[in-house]
């Protein structure tokens, strides 16, 4: 029935994206939340799905809303489809944790995002997509750390690194391609993702091996100047 629901609302959205953009993408958020919602429901209280089959369901949906996203033109639809996307592993969850298989799936959603950024210059979008990866980082890193005493340093490195470029292309990648300049807040975001990177860098290599911080930092640098100059240009 909520599948129903949501299947309805979108439809009804598609018929008034003409006349009634912002009511029609109002229509179309509510319509992608209801089929999370049933998808969520349908596993965890009524196993209609395995758990496999309802993550590749959850992965469509969000697809979709991102496509939606670009047809409506409207970066809230994109903001609900970040939400659901995020929470996919929260909803289809069974206790037993692989973060690779976590990480390989959050790596995939920010690249989805980062062809969005591509068509689209919505800041919030990056902003909320960077933040949401670097909170399920940050709280797998330290219970990994702190709880249970088993840090896995090359794979928290090679990850931490892979969403670090990803998120840096997607904050100057609409610039380059549009010719514009950065504004404050992009500075900002630029920076302060260089620093989360530094620092959770840092903190990998000082709890497996010290002797490479100064490497790590002088290759980091060495990254950044390299984009310096023809940005500046």
């Amino acid at each position: 029935a909520i599948i129903l629901i949501g299947g309805i609302l979108i439809g009804i959205a598609h018929r008034l994206r003409k006349n009634y953009r912002a009511f029609s993408s109002v229509l179309a958020g509510g319509g992608i939340a209801a089929l999370y919602i049933s998808i969520a429901v349908g596993f965890q209280l009524y196993a209609l799905f395995n758990q496999t089959a309802a993550f590749i369901i959850l992965i469509v949906i969000t697809i979709f809303a991102v496509l939606l996203s670009l047809a409506y033109d409207k970066k809230e639809l994109a903001i609900i489809a970040i939400f659901g996307g995020f929470a996919t592993p929260l909803l289809v969850s069974t206790g037993a944790g692989n973060y690779k298989i976590l990480f390989t799936y959050i790596l995939i959603l920010d690249i989805g995002m980062l062809v969005l950024a591509y068509f689209k210059k919505w800041n919030l979008v990056n902003f909320v997509a960077n933040f949401a990866t670097v909170l399920l980082y940050s709280v797998w890193i330290s219970d990994s750390y702190f709880n249970k005493h088993n840090l896995p340093y090359q794979g928290a490195l090679l990850f931490v690194s892979a969403f670090y470029l990803v998120f840096f292309i997607m904050n100057i990648i609409n610039n380059i391609k549009e010719n514009n300049k950065f504004t404050a807040f992009e500075f900002i975001m630029l920076i302060s993702n260089t620093f989360l990177y530094y620092w959770a860098g840092m903190f990998i290599i000082n709890v497996y091996n010290n002797d490479y911080a100064g490497l790590y930092t002088i290759l980091l640098a060495v990254f950044n100047f390299a984009f310096a100059f023809p940005l500046y240009r």
